[in-house]
């Protein structure tokens, strides 16, 4: 384990960590997250079942204040330690590296994008319009990144620090973070129509990429500004019918195809790290 691994996870040894403030932390985080914080979506629902996508999209994403105030009750007041403790060993977020990891994967995500558009002519189409795409812009700039760091906190955070209470094997840190990460998002309806096992791979390897970019760089911000690229990336400029959260966005795939999805991430993902950690060593030098 490398040093700056380990510093991150050591983090979590700044508060209390007896096994029943984890269990207390983990049901505090899925009340706050799954239970409150989709009242105002069932509502919406209930209300006006064909309502407005916009609508629709403001109401799924307020689970994430829920799950964020979850998550300051567990570690705040469970586990008595500071939040910045979730991000970095340092005294502020480095905002830079979060920029740094979203400019990389925008342009690994733009390069994908474009080689499906070449590999299968016709399954993207021009679906921008002005009017829509503008009401969509602000809440997606603002509800999008918040929703990425929010998991980024709760699932590459919290969880992996805690694993690292049992276990110094990264490897294995990485690997059943990114268990529990795949775990919620299988209630996607991408999941119903495209089969269990591919979706389920693809949620895995993302979560595999954020883990070990986190382990690596031992903070959590490369983590947070890659979600956020690649959410941001998929509801304003390439998303696809049928998507869990549909958006104005400028092109639309006909469908998703999982199988160039999970080929293209895993590609991607060894881009990124060569990327990230090649320059960040030739900076050393």
């Amino acid at each position: 384990m490398s040093p700056q691994t380990s510093r991150y996870l050591d983090l979590a040894r700044a508060g209390k960590n007896d096994w029943w403030r984890y269990l207390l932390g983990a049901l505090t985080i899925a009340f706050f997250w799954l239970a409150l914080g989709y009242v105002p979506y069932l509502l919406l629902v209930s209300v006006a079942p064909e309502a407005d996508p916009l609508a629709d999209f403001v109401a799924v994403n307020f689970s994430i204040f829920m799950m964020l105030a979850g998550l300051a009750i567990a570690v705040k007041g469970i586990h008595r330690r500071a939040l910045l403790t979730l991000v970095t060993p340092e005294a502020r977020v480095d905002w830079r590296r979060m920029a740094q990891a979203a400019r990389v994967w925008v342009v690994i995500a733009a390069v994908i994008t474009v080689a499906e558009h070449l590999l299968f002519p016709g399954r993207y189409y021009l679906s921008f319009d002005p009017g829509r795409f503008l009401l969509f812009l602000g809440a997606v700039l603002v509800l999008t990144p918040l929703q990425c760091a929010a998991e980024e906190l709760v699932f590459r955070g919290y969880a992996m620090q805690g694993l690292g209470l049992l276990t110094r094997r990264p490897a294995l840190i990485a690997i059943v973070s990114s268990l529990v990460f795949t775990a919620p998002h299988l209630l996607n309806p991408e999941v119903a129509r495209h089969g269990l096992l591919i979706m389920a791979a693809n949620y895995f390897a993302i979560g595999m990429l954020l883990a070990t970019v986190t382990l690596r760089d031992g903070r959590l911000e490369l983590a947070v500004g890659l979600h956020a690229a690649n959410n941001v990336f998929l509801a304003l400029a390439a998303n696809y019918e049928g998507s869990a959260l549909m958006t104005e966005s400028v092109f639309t795939a006909r469908e998703l195809d999982p199988v160039y999805s999970l080929a293209s991430l895993i590609a991607g993902a060894f881009v990124f790290h060569w990327w990230i950690f090649r320059g960040a060593r030739q900076t050393k030098d």
